[in-house]
């Protein structure tokens, strides 16, 4: 993950400025096809969305100069098309990599199977009460909405899945300054949702 200036210059902050064999605009290492970046609207921390391999899509709290285990560990399988993993290289894909090494952060959380995971945002509104401080996050290839519930120390508590049967590629999600939520599908129609509470009987 890169970190530069509005002009594309470098900041002298980097934490990699200085430091022989790295690029001076990197800022974290050991990303795997991000998805989903937001900064937390209460914390001011970076989170971040990323595919993993054949399952262990991650969510990410993204600090300077870390490294998070790309391609050195990873809940999902190694690509190959060759069972044994002689022509490729690689692991077997039914054959599990390390999931944590020294030096190496764990994420978040992480999805096995992948939910193909997208954009994200906190929700922080008041049309859906029970969700404040939820983190709703976007799957492509799981067709879903997933909400996931924190607890005070920042642990998961609970997951859910929304807007199953739709069966829509959901590709990003924006809380809207009415507070409700909107979604945006990545499908041959793609179309933008709107979310509300369902009313009082």
């Amino acid at each position: 993950m890169l970190r530069l200036n509005d002009d594309g210059s470098t900041p002298e902050d980097n934490p990699f400025v200085g430091r022989p064999g790295y690029k001076l605009e990197i800022y974290a290492l050991g990303i795997r096809n991000a998805l989903g970046l937001i900064v937390h609207p209460a914390t001011g921390e970076l989170w971040e969305t990323e595919n993993g391999p054949q399952g262990g899509d991650e969510v990410n709290i993204i600090r300077r100069g870390l490294n998070y285990g790309w391609p050195v560990v990873t809940y999902g399988r190694a690509y190959t098309s060759d069972p044994e993993g002689k022509r490729s290289g690689l692991a077997p894909p039914t054959v599990q990599p390390p999931t944590s090494a020294r030096g190496m952060e764990e994420p978040v959380t992480f999805y096995k199977p992948s939910i193909a995971i997208s954009g994200m945002a906190f929700y922080t509104g008041d049309k859906f009460p029970l969700w404040k401080g939820n983190l709703l996050v976007g799957g492509l290839a799981g067709t879903q909405l997933s909400r996931i519930v924190f607890n005070r120390q920042g642990l998961e508590t609970r997951r859910e899945a929304l807007l199953l049967e739709l069966g829509q590629r959901i590709r990003d999600v924006r809380q809207g300054p009415d507070g409700l939520l909107y979604v945006t599908t990545d499908m041959k129609d793609g179309a933008i949702l709107k979310i509300e509470p369902v009313p009082e009987p």
